[in-house]
């Protein structure tokens, strides 16, 4: 599975994709697996959304950390618009020979479909997507999150600018706004973290 990460990493570089530096794909890996030992204890597979135009490479690395000191490959729920982007993803989980079934590709812009997945079903959720849409789609993707899951919004905290008050810019203070959204949720639990532009790792609380 090296071997396809590093291609779906070329691929994506290629066509101009952000992807995760090295210790944001490592943290990836960790929580996948960690998710996935708690899926195993509960007896069921582990399952994750990607919202992201990378999503061949950040299901690789979910995929990875799912199958550590495990065969199960989980399952991968994508949601993707753009055709190009998800015929990478698919060479990508080609490549590591992934199942067929272990994932799946919902056409259409993550806000109009993640609030439409069946509630308490999914472990972990990543997200890249725009300022503005950073609180919505916490809001939108938790309650697809079992308790115990976990939604990571990639790259939203401004390179940690989000704390600076001085900072004025219209993205920064949409970054800032959003930010005292999330951390006001009820039921979860937020932490910021300084990986890649600044990483928010929401919690949703056992019930």
């Amino acid at each position: 599975m090296l071997q396809a990460l590093g291609a779906a990493l070329e691929a994506a570089e290629e066509f101009g994709l952000d992807t995760p530096d090295a210790a944001t794909a490592e943290f990836l890996e960790f929580t996948a697996a960690r998710q996935a030992a708690a899926a195993a204890q509960r007896e069921h597979q582990p399952s994750a959304i990607i919202m992201s135009p990378a999503s061949g490479v950040l299901g690789l690395l979910l995929a990875r950390g799912f199958m550590a000191g495990s065969p199960v490959t989980g399952h991968l729920t994508c949601i993707e618009p753009d055709v190009t982007h998800q015929q990478l993803a698919k060479e990508a989980f080609s490549s590591a020979k992934l199942p067929s079934n272990a994932f799946r590709f919902l056409p259409s812009r993550p806000l109009d479909v993640v609030s439409r997945l069946t509630n308490d079903n999914y472990d972990i959720a990543i997200a890249e997507c725009a300022v503005e849409d950073l609180a919505a789609t916490a809001h939108s993707t938790l309650p697809a999150l079992r308790p115990g899951g976990v939604l990571i919004l990639l790259d939203s905290l401004m390179d940690g600018l989000v704390a600076d008050g001085s900072r004025t810019d219209r993205d920064i203070v949409a970054a800032r706004t959003a930010d005292a959204d999330i951390r006001a949720i009820e039921g979860a639990h937020v932490c910021r973290l300084p990986l890649g532009a600044g990483l928010t790792l929401i919690t949703k609380v056992a019930e």
